[in-house]
């Protein structure tokens, strides 16, 4: 896959599949536009992407702040002269039993996994319908399509990226701009091999409940986001494509 020339927004890219997406896509010629509540790891980030020849530019966003959000995709229109694909990747869970979760719980999911979504499409949105081009994958989870114990909030505002990404698409899809949803089920990121390796026993019963027997990896979710990034998708809008080595298979 050939992204050269095209400039590529990612929320919550200081870490994780982010990261992974925002350096693959870079050393496949793409204009990244890197983006973290946490400004210092988006800025390594950018500078691991550089230091490989790649170009980026880092940039701190709170994605429940629509503000700052409209501020990431000025900059990275300032820097590339527009924003071709918009990857709304920003996205957390605290798991808890719903019965001990507290309002500001919904609050802080409903806010990232959401709003977080809902703000990067409509700072995006006009410049893309404008020209009449543009890409927005919402990085989503089965959690949302199935629901998972623990994870109420999460799995409620999952659900509604998967039905505002639907909604979006039939919107826009006459100004060539498609909208698509990609879910993930459990990937070893950075965050997940620590858990693992202080608690072996929970990877071994997570892979039970997978038909491959195993786990994803951060290089299969990032060709999983490529895919529908890249030129090869012309006629796909408003889809969800699991990525979840057979955990849960839904129409």
């Amino acid at each position: 896959m050939d992204f050269t020339g095209k400039s590529i927004v990612i929320t919550g890219s200081g870490a994780g599949i982010g990261k992974r997406t925002a350096m693959e896509m870079a050393e496949r010629g793409g204009l990244l536009t890197v983006s973290d509540l946490d400004f210092s790891k988006a800025e390594q980030t950018a500078k691991e992407i550089e230091e490989a020849g790649g170009k980026a530019i880092a940039t701190e966003a709170d994605v429940r702040n629509y503000e700052q959000i409209e501020a990431m995709i000025e900059a990275a229109t300032k820097e590339y002269g527009q924003v071709d694909v918009l990857i709304n990747n920003a996205g957390t869970s605290i798991p808890k039993p719903f019965i001990t979760t507290t309002q500001e719980d919904w609050d802080f999911n409903i806010g990232i996994c959401l709003y977080g979504v809902m703000n990067g499409c409509k700072a995006v949105l006009p410049q893309m319908i404008e020209r009449g081009s543009g890409k927005i994958i919402n990085i989503c989870s089965d959690a949302g399509r199935v629901g998972e114990p623990m994870l109420a909030p999460y799995s409620a505002a999952k659900a509604g990226v998967v039905g505002f990404t639907k909604a979006l698409a039939k919107e826009v899809a006459r100004n060539k701009v498609l909208v698509n949803c990609v879910c993930f089920s459990t990937i070893r990121t950075e965050l997940m091999k620590g858990l693992f390796e202080a608690n072996p026993d929970v990877e071994q019963k997570m892979v039970k409940r997978y038909p491959m027997k195993r786990l994803g990896e951060m290089g299969e979710a990032a060709n999983t986001v490529m895919l529908m990034s890249s030129d090869y998708v012309t006629f796909i809008t408003g889809q969800v494509l699991s990525c979840n080595g057979g955990y849960a298979m839904v129409d």
